[in-house]
């Protein structure tokens, strides 16, 4: 919702940007050490606003691409596009694993 919202006039590319950008500041964010109240810390609500950011980015971009598909090949790309985010979100909980092996 939020990513089809702000769309308005500002072109898809920008929008993708802009959430990217987002993601990116709350990731520097997360470094400060602030103690917002008891339970609540600067890396908590900055990691929350990065997951909703790149979450924005994810559903945006996979709806774009859908509009920059022919009609006659969109299930085909949009098959692809669903299973190679797939494979990334497969592949993205083993990075740990292969940090551990180098170190």
């Amino acid at each position: 919702v939020v990513s089809t919202q702000s769309t308005g006039g500002s072109g898809e590319k920008k929008t993708a940007i802009l959430f990217l950008l987002c993601g990116i500041l709350s990731t520097f964010l997360a470094m400060i050490d602030v103690q917002i109240n008891e339970t609540w810390t600067m890396e908590y609500v900055a990691c929350l606003f990065g997951f909703t950011a790149i979450a924005a980015t994810f559903a945006h971009i996979y709806l774009y691409t859908s509009e920059l598909a022919p009609t006659s090949h969109r299930g085909m790309i949009m098959s692809l596009s669903s299973c190679s985010a797939r494979v990334g979100s497969f592949i993205g909980t083993y990075i740990n694993l292969l940090y551990d092996l180098t170190d």
